[in-house]
């Protein structure tokens, strides 16, 4: 275990840091993503003030989430023996800024990234490395929406903090985690549902469910976190009886 967890830091030391390709298109996607998330301050009246208080409090939110999101991919990926490279989803920040635009900021659609795996052959002793296979580029890119959630959750319980700050972290991170589960190449849960349909139904319905109690916060925390993971595995027993036993899908 020791070997291990020195092994990953070695890993870390030298392989985490992002390229100038990575960092300029991560600082853009911030940006354009924090302004999608504060472009409706709830007020009839637009006013500068609110409105900056609102972005700013977005952009503190959005830095964490993208941070928690990329980080926590990397990291596991490198556990793994693969070195992970951040994709930007162009189309994705442009269709959030338009859809922005047309609900007037009601409609908030935070798909920003994909990723890219890259062998790490030294890393990899003992095991296949010859092939990047479907299980293991979802298994990392769920790690992300995961990851998300886990923020959303820890946050909701910081009941010191200002609750403006807590209901922008829970919905940021909490569309961020959903967002990145939609079925759309290249972000994770495209790569998830490849690996697995099964898990990503599993997935998919649990991160929903507990992520939407979370946004009302008259549900408790403990509350929301049982009911979603009674409600994924609901779905994905579903899934297997009504899909999977009859054939799975159709070609």
């Amino acid at each position: 275990m020791a070997y291990g967890f020195y092994n990953l830091l070695d890993k870390l030391k030298r392989y985490y840091t992002f390229s100038k390709f990575e960092k300029r298109w991560l600082l853009l996607s911030i940006v354009i993503l924090a302004f999608i998330v504060g472009f409706n301050d709830g007020r009839e009246v637009f006013e500068w003030g609110p409105w900056l208080q609102n972005f700013i409090l977005g952009l503190i939110a959005v830095i964490i989430a993208v941070f928690v999101h990329q980080s926590v991919q990397r990291i596991f990926g490198l556990e793994q023996g693969y070195r992970v490279e951040f994709k930007p989803f162009i189309y994705g920040l442009i269709g959030g800024l338009v859809i922005a635009f047309m609900s007037y900021g009601k409609l908030i659609v935070l798909a920003y990234s994909g990723l890219k795996l890259n062998i790490m052959e030294k890393h990899r002793l003992g095991y296949f490395r010859y092939q990047l296979g479907y299980f293991q580029l979802g298994k990392i890119s769920a790690m992300g929406p995961i990851a998300n959630l886990m923020v959303a959750i820890l946050f909701s319980v910081m009941t010191f903090l200002p609750a403006a700050f807590i209901e922008k972290m829970v919905l940021v991170n909490v569309l961020f985690a959903i967002t990145n589960m939609l079925p759309i190449p290249p972000m994770d849960g495209a790569n998830v549902l490849y690996a697995s349909r099964i898990i990503y139904v599993l997935l998919l319905a649990g991160i929903a469910a507990v992520g939407l109690m979370l946004i009302y916060s008259w549900v408790s925390t403990l509350y929301a976190v049982i009911t979603g993971i009674a409600f994924g595995f609901l779905a994905f027993t579903l899934y297997i009886m009504k899909v999977e036993s009859k054939g799975g899908w159709k070609k």
